[in-house]
């Protein structure tokens, strides 16, 4: 088991660093097992740390505080921190939105304690952490709530970037992409791998054998946001992972009642962060009806497609279904997430950051002559130069590209941008090519295999 939790935080640890010299109200969000709580911890090694537990009244969990830290026995929470900061100690409070469903009153308090210490120009500094974002929302975005309007500061963490985890873990490429496909970024799954054992073993081990550890993670995920209403966002959930994801796809499995399926979309959008909507590139996201939705969790996504799918052969302990199921859906469940660990190399100008693209995304439609449906994985844009990027993602071994670009070239005409004047650029990415290309009808050819990929990312 590796630590890797502090590589690839050096930003965020000298934000807060630079926070501290002031007095400060920090709020740092992100989801569970992404490092909140660590990254505090390191760069407020000083602070006392105070933990809001779940499922334990108010006062107990002040008689804990009290005798964790052996201080006199306070009864009222908001004492307890002025203690604290009265005697120059900063604070973290770690799960600090589950007081809503403790005490709720206890938001109100801290209000005044810290209008209190700012007009008086007293010591306050104080951090606090939260995994649910639809909570920690309800504490300080809402304009209701005591807290509103109180933070200083504002930190989002997301998991560590792709580059990260390449350059500290000793990983080749094709494995990398394969647990980042599942885990991400998120430090706390990378401790649990074996990394002398193949991807393959570590997944079934961690996720998908009898009594693994992480096989309930995505249920203990979800109730951190739903709490016991998780059954309606679950189906909507499930419909997505298996590839379902347009609006009437999704609808059928609600009597095609479109409008209450557009109700729980943007709750899960905009309440939970847990979907995106995506459209394509050449459209304005505000007006497409090309709207697609897709779980923005890497784990998550995995973890309705191969766990909560197979639920039944679960409950029925017949593991080796499950694990059948994986051996054969693996590969295509990963040439999805290659397409999206493609984009990320490109938006952050990794790959072909040479020819400064913009965001790059998906494309698809209908053709206005012909009526042909098509779909391009990536396309991308540099508007000042009047260039457009068509690229192909493929998963596979010994790629032609020619073959590959020949299709790209055909679905390329139907793309209405700038036809009149542009230049065309086509990419493919592939694990390995048996012919590569750099042009085709006198137009540019990217070819990238997995070992151009780890050359780029080993500088």
């Amino acid at each position: 088991m590796k630590n890797i939790k502090f590589f690839g935080r050096e930003k965020e640890i000298e934000k807060i660093k630079e926070i501290s010299k002031d007095n400060f109200f920090l709020v740092v969000k992100g989801r569970r097992r992404v490092g909140k709580t660590r990254l505090l911890k390191e760069a407020l090694p000083d602070a006392v740390y105070i933990f809001i537990w779940p499922d334990k009244s108010i006062d107990w969990i002040n008689g804990q505080i009290c005798q964790e830290n052996k201080i006199p026995p306070f009864k009222n929470f908001k004492d307890i921190l002025e203690y604290f900061l009265e005697n120059k100690k900063m604070l973290v409070i770690d799960e600090f939105q589950n007081l809503l469903n403790i005490d709720k009153s206890v938001y109100g308090e801290i209000q005044k304690l810290i209008d209190d210490r700012k007009s008086n120009g007293k010591f306050l500094k104080i951090a606090v952490a939260g995994s649910s974002y639809s909570l920690m929302n309800k504490v300080f975005n809402d304009s209701a709530s005591p807290l509103y309007g109180r933070r200083t500061d504002e930190i989002t963490l997301y998991g560590i970037s792709a580059i990260d985890l390449f350059k500290n873990l000793g990983m080749s490429i094709e494995e990398l992409i394969k647990v980042w496909s599942i885990f991400e970024g998120v430090p706390y799954y990378y401790e649990l791998i074996d990394f002398k054992s193949l991807p393959e073993k570590n997944i079934k081990k961690l996720i998908l054998s009898r009594d693994s550890q992480l096989q309930e993670e995505g249920k203990i995920l979800l109730s951190v946001e739903f709490g016991k209403d998780s059954r309606t966002y679950n189906t909507v959930l499930t419909a997505i992972s298996e590839g379902k994801t347009k609006l009437n796809e999704i609808a059928s499995l609600f009597d095609n009642k479109k409008n209450e399926v557009v109700k729980y979309l943007d709750i899960l959008r905009k309440d939970f962060r847990l979907v995106r909507k995506i459209t394509p590139m050449t459209e304005n996201p505000n007006k497409s009806k090309e709207g697609r939705y897709e779980i923005i969790d890497n784990f998550l996504s995995f973890w309705f497609y191969f766990i909560d799918k197979n639920r039944n052969y679960i409950e029925q302990d017949r593991f080796n279904e499950v694990e059948d199921f994986f051996d054969k859906n693996f590969n295509s469940f990963i040439g999805r997430k290659f397409e999206k660990f493609i984009t990320y190399l490109i938006n952050e100008k990794i790959l072909l950051k040479n020819l400064d693209f913009s965001f790059a995304g998906s494309q698809w439609g209908k053709d206005k002559k012909s009526g042909d449906v098509y779909e391009i994985d990536i396309v991308s844009f540099n508007k000042n130069n009047k260039e457009i990027l068509f690229g192909e993602c493929k998963w596979k071994e010994k790629v032609n590209s020619e073959e590959i670009v020949k299709e790209l070239v055909r679905k390329s005409a139907y793309v209405d941008w700038n036809n009149e004047d542009r230049k065309d650029i086509y990419a493919v990415f592939a694990k390995s090519f048996s012919k590569k290309i750099d042009k085709f009808d006198g137009k540019k050819v990217y070819c990238f295999d997995l070992n151009d990929l780890e050359k780029l990312m080993s500088n």
